[in-house]
Order: C-alpha cells, then sequence, then structure tokens
C-alpha cells in the first residue's frame, strides 16, 4: 500500500494542479480604467457665511424700519443689526476677494443696505434734535 500522501496548502491560491484556475473574475473582460466603484467627486464649493449674514442682516433691518414706521419700537434695534451687517459684510468681501469664495455680491448688497440704514438712523436723529433744538427755542 504504497499510497503518497499528498500535502494540502492553504495558500488561498487556486492549485494548477486541481483545476480549480477557471475561477470567476468580474473584472476579466472589463476595460483598462475600470476597477472598483467610486463615487463620483462632487465640486467643493466654499460657502461665504459673513457675506450671507450681512445681506440677511439688511433684509431684517430694513424690515424693522418699515415695521417701526408703524409699532415704534422696533426701530430701536436697528443700529445693532445694521452695525453687524456692515461688520460681517466688510469680512465678507475680503474673503471673497482673498480667497475667490463665493459671496460677492451678497456682501455687496449686504454693505449696501445696511450702510443705507445707518445713513437714514443718522438722517432721523439729526432731523430730531433739530426739531427738538427748535420747538426749545420757540418756548
Amino acid at each position: 500500500m504504497d499510497e503518497e500522501s499528498k500535502t494540502v496548502v492553504l495558500s488561498g491560491t487556486p492549485s494548477v494542479e486541481t483545476g480549480d484556475s477557471e475561477e470567476f473574475n468580474p473584472y476579466a473582460g472589463a476595460p483598462a480604467q475600470a476597477g472598483a466603484y467610486q463615487q463620483p467627486m462632487m465640486p467643493v464649493t466654499q460657502t461665504n457665511d459673513n457675506a450671507t449674514t450681512s445681506m440677511w442682516l439688511g433684509i431684517a433691518t430694513w424690515a424693522l424700519w418699515f415695521v417701526g414706521l408703524f409699532v415704534g419700537c422696533t426701530i430701536c434695534l436697528t443700529p445693532l443689526t445694521s452695525i453687524a451687517g456692515v461688520v460681517l459684510g466688510h469680512q465678507g468681501l475680503k474673503s471673497a476677494n482673498e480667497m475667490n469664495q463665493l459671496g460677492r455680491k451678497e456682501a455687496i448688497a449686504g454693505l449696501v443696505m445696511n450702510y443705507l440704514s445707518l445713513l437714514l438712523l443718522v438722517g432721523s436723529l439729526a432731523l430730531g434734535a433739530a426739531l427738538i433744538g427748535a420747538v426749545g427755542l420757540s418756548i
């Protein structure tokens, strides 16, 4: 009984002797560029939050002005929103120019709305002071 003992090596590669080399290869007929599935790359857009916030503060400031014409108590909030909008607008414009970010137009719109609001505030305070001075002189 001269049987030769066969040694089985489990190396993970198919053995040429056993005929297992005809396994299914999903990439056998694939083009040279094909490989495992890769998620398509999305373009990275940098947002400019300061510019966007400045624009929305400008819109909110003008909404406070118009509501203040009827209610009166919201006008005292306009200096806060205008100053914050001007500061954020300048920061947003600076970062848009330096890093080629989006939001240049939003920053400019926020700056225009907030500066006009501050101009209206200074004008209304000057007009109020002039009216108080005129009434004080006539008494």
